[in-house]
């Protein structure tokens, strides 16, 4: 099982911009040391200090200058036409030479209506601008020159540089939250990060069982198959003292839980494709107890040592192969420390079980 450092830069009170962004890269730094197997930053705008993670695609690069065994995902870019395909190839295939084969992309359709209105995004038009995205960067991994014409892009013959025909293709992942899009990325032939969670430890199971479903006849639109499912969680923290791990995240993770609230409700009463958001009423009469929404989902993880390696267990005999944690938002020396307790004593515990027999080994995308 493998473990992933997730980042959006969450600014505490009293932290400039400037300072988070160093801190961020200190905190993946450390997490390498500590013994995390991967490093992961989203695509977040307009979001303030709850996520200043606008631009992920200039600070993996930096951070891969600083690690050596880190694997880089953006998780994930929004998979729409501000994104235009052809830079998130360009993008992806800079950061794998630059890092020695240790980037990963994460795509997403996005769930934030303030990001597709400011874009000027229909948010009808998400799934099949996913679907399209997904088929160009395949292309562009693969085929000696890109070529593509459909009703979003037409895009004549042209070589990718800098990518060397041959090389392995980045390996694609999905967030998901939907148990159709949970399928869909099976069926597509790439990981699923599972991201609705918060709506319970059944809910969770069922997105698994729906991802396996497609994954049975994944096809290879992305010029690799990847069968790996991964599962974010937010307000993870770690101390001997449950009542001390949870007070140290409160604060950051149910202001998030807020905000999420938000954004969901809004996308689930306005369009369609995205009705499922609704689902999230379910937890609102709880929304503000943090011992209620950590012991009812895998959506936070906070506890002690003991209590984070029995959650995981669970998620690994359910499926699970990558955690994707966000340590964040706690302030830097208290992220820190959190990091360190997890290093040295849940790490070792988690990474010692076997991966999946049906998922794609992570060790099978070694490269310079």
């Amino acid at each position: 099982m493998k473990v992933i450092l997730f980042h959006e830069a969450i600014c505490p009170a009293g932290t400039s911009w400037a300072q988070r962004y160093k801190e961020v890269v200190n905190e993946a730094v450390h997490a390498e040391h500590c013994g995390f197997d991967g490093y992961a930053m989203s695509e977040q705008h307009f979001a303030s200090g709850e996520a200043i993670t606008s631009a992920p695609e200039i600070v993996l690069p930096y951070v891969a200058a600083l690690t050596k065994k880190l694997r880089l995902r953006i998780a994930s870019v929004n998979l729409l036409p501000y994104n235009h395909p052809i830079r998130i190839i360009e993008q992806m295939a800079t950061l794998d030479l630059l890092s020695g084969g240790r980037a990963e992309l994460g795509g997403a359709r996005s769930n934030n209506p303030y990001t597709l209105d400011a874009f000027g995004v229909d948010p009808k038009l998400t799934r099949e601008y996913r679907d399209e995205f997904l088929q160009i960067i395949g292309k562009g991994f693969t085929q000696e020159k890109l070529e593509h014409k459909s009703e979003f892009y037409d895009i004549p013959a042209r070589r990718i540089s800098p990518w060397p025909v041959g090389r392995r293709p980045v390996p694609v992942h999905l967030s998901t939250t939907s148990l159709e899009s949970h399928q869909e990325a099976g069926e597509m032939g790439v990981g699923a990060m599972s991201g609705l969670s918060i709506l319970g430890w059944e809910y969770a199971q069922a997105c698994i069982d729906a991802y396996r479903k497609g994954a049975e006849s994944a096809q290879n639109i992305t010029g690799l198959i990847t069968k790996r499912q991964g599962l974010f969680s937010v307000g993870v923290n770690c101390h001997a003292d449950r009542a001390t791990a949870l007070k140290q995240t409160e604060e950051n993770t149910l202001r998030f839980v807020e905000v999420i609230m938000d954004w969901m409700t809004k996308l689930a009463s306005r369009s369609a494709g995205y009705e499922y958001f609704a689902q999230i009423e379910r937890i609102r009469a709880n929304m503000h107890d943090l011992n209620y929404l950590v012991d009812s989902s895998p959506y936070i993880m906070a506890g002690t040592p003991d209590d984070l390696i029995a959650r995981c267990e669970r998620l690994h005999k359910m499926g699970i192969d990558d955690l994707i944690w966000r340590i964040d938002g706690m302030g830097h020396d208290n992220n820190k420390k959190a990091l360190e307790i997890i290093g040295k004593e849940v790490l070792p515990v988690v990474q010692s079980w076997s991966e999946h027999s049906y998922s794609t080994p992570s060790s099978s995308w070694t490269q310079d």
